[in-house]
């Protein structure tokens, strides 16, 4: 007789449903108790990206402050960088809503780099 093929890939897809939702729950709790260690040193986040120079934009970095990234660094009791003073003064700074037209979406700083736009 032949063996069958008993991985989870054969499954059918209404038994992965359950798997899914216990796994979810599963990364809900984790997440809930995390912010429940606040520490007197909380950990500083910065959400920092590359970007580099392409034919539409010069190369720049990129820090973030979109609602959702500075509401997970808080409900896990860590401190987000304060971009607005910890940027002040570098020249060609550009300040942006992280989602244009939505001041409630947070902002994206963008720091230019001596990098050009060709």
């Amino acid at each position: 007789s032949r063996a069958r093929n008993t991985s989870s890939t054969s499954l059918p897809f209404s038994t992965w449903s359950p798997r899914r939702n216990q796994s979810f729950a599963a990364t809900q709790t984790l997440y809930a108790q995390a912010s429940s260690g606040k520490s007197p040193m909380p950990p500083l986040v910065a959400w920092i990206n590359y970007s580099p120079k392409s034919a539409w934009s010069a190369e720049s970095f990129v820090v973030s402050q979109a609602s959702y990234k500075t509401t997970m660094v808080t409900d896990v009791g860590a401190t987000n960088l304060n971009a607005s003073t910890a940027l002040a003064g570098i020249a060609g700074l550009m300040v942006t809503d992280a989602v244009s037209g939505k001041p409630a979406s947070g902002k994206t700083y963008t720091i230019p780099t001596n990098g050009t736009k060709t």
